[in-house]
This record gives structure tokens, sequence and C-alpha cells, in this order.
């Protein structure tokens, strides 16, 4: 058969640009390996297909503000973790998000905590999954400044549409009473069966330690925990690991 390159401006208009980029290479493949028009066709869909994807995929990635790029492919393992690698294969699935379950990864600094809640927000945009991704004092800086701007209510909503949030470094320090109520809204928004990731160096049984009041307490705790996993990480910190290396 004879294959030609189109007009470019019709794949253009039709905004398939990964068809544009790549018709021309699949066009000498084709017409040196004498492909026919359905296997041609074929391919180059599938190069769209494949670029709609990515495109989608690096856009969900913007939108969650991570901090850092992780992988689960790529953690450490040289150091005991307390981590099964089988539950952490399950996580990468993201059937967790899917069936509403949350994750709490609590132990002490330097461990890998937000490694590995971060790697599970990159295979969950991977997905196709909408993510949020927030340092406990990030988010309750954002709250602050929506409820001056009048605007808190729909703040709240639209951090609780993601399909998965991640709180990084909860219980840092002591929350106000404003400060956790703020909070505790978001958390309550999304407890229509919505996933969210906690790390934290504070085990549940002291979070009274970073929330004073006790009802507002048991009902954070509550939401999270009823329906959640809790991951005791265990090691040497990291970070003296690269300062000593």
């Amino acid at each position: 058969m004879q294959l030609t390159y189109p007009n470019k401006n019709f794949l253009i208009d039709l905004k398939l640009k990964g068809i544009l980029e790549a018709y021309e290479v699949h066009l000498k493949n084709a017409q040196q390996h004498k492909w026919g028009y359905e296997e041609f066709l074929s391919i180059l869909l599938q190069e769209e297909i494949n670029f709609k994807k990515n495109s989608r995929v690096a856009t969900l990635v913007k939108k969650a503000g991570f901090k850092l790029e992780a992988s689960l492919e790529a953690f450490d393992w040289s150091e005991p973790r307390n981590l099964e690698r089988s539950l952490l294969q399950d996580l990468s699935t993201a059937r967790f998000i899917e069936e509403g379950t949350n994750l709490i990864i609590q132990g002490p600094t330097g461990v890998g905590k937000s490694y590995v809640a971060t790697a599970l927000g990159f295979a969950a945009c991977r997905r196709g999954m909408s993510v949020r991704y927030f340092r406990m004092n990030d988010l309750i800086e954002q709250l602050t400044m929506a409820r001056l701007k009048g605007t808190y209510s729909s703040c709240v909503k639209k951090i609780s549409t993601a399909e998965l949030i991640i709180l990084d470094d909860f219980g840092i320090k002591p929350l106000s009473p404003a400060q956790f109520q703020d909070l505790y809204d978001v958390i309550d928004e999304r407890a229509n069966g919505q996933s969210t990731i906690i790390t934290t160096q504070v085990p549940t049984k002291n979070w009274s330690d970073v929330i004073a009041d006790p009802v507002v307490c048991e009902a954070i705790t509550d939401r999270l925990v009823s329906k959640g996993i809790t991951i005791h990480m265990k090691g040497p910190s990291y970070r003296k690991k690269k300062r000593t290396a």
C-alpha cells in the first residue's frame, strides 16, 4: 500500500497530538514492513490513547502538589522499616481508594513516611485518580486564609472532591481550637467514602496531645481509624544516613 503524510492541520484541528508526534516514524515502519491499513491505524490510535493518558497523569500530578517525586519501585529497602511489601503492592493498586479506606502511616522522623505516602499518591495519579497533597501546616494556613476571604465552605468542598488527600506531618505541634475545627470539617466532608492518608509521629492514642478537645479528637480519630489501615514504620532516619554517607 502507498501511505502518505496527512494534512497536519487535520490532526491539529482534531487535537490528535499523539498521532501528530508519532505519524512520521510509524509511516516509515509501515512502508518498510508492509503493514496493512488496519494495523497502521490501530498503532496510531494506540499512540493517541497513550498520549492522552500520559497527559492526564501529568495534569493530575501537577494538581496534586507533591513536594517530591516518589515511587514504591524506587523505595530504599536496605534498612528494615517494618513494612510488608505485599501490603504496599496492594495499596499501590489504589483499591483502598476505591473502597474508601484511610491510611495512617505512623513512625519517627526520617523513616520514610512522607515518601511512602507520596509514592501511593503518584500511583493513584497513574490510575487516573485525583489527589491533593498538603503538609499539615499548609492545609491549616490555606483554610485560615479562606475564612478571612469568606471562601471557607467552597475551599473545604474543593479539597474534599479529591479522591485521595494526603495530610503530611500531622501532630508537629498542637492545633488551636479553630485549627482542629477546620481539620474536622475536612475529615467530616470526606466521611462519605473518600480516602485520606495521614503521616504522623504521634500514635493515634496520643492524638489528644494535638487536639485538646476530647469530643473533636474522638470524632476525627473515629472517622479516620474506623475504616482505616495503620502502618507503624520503624528504623533509622534516612536523613541521618545521608549526612553520614
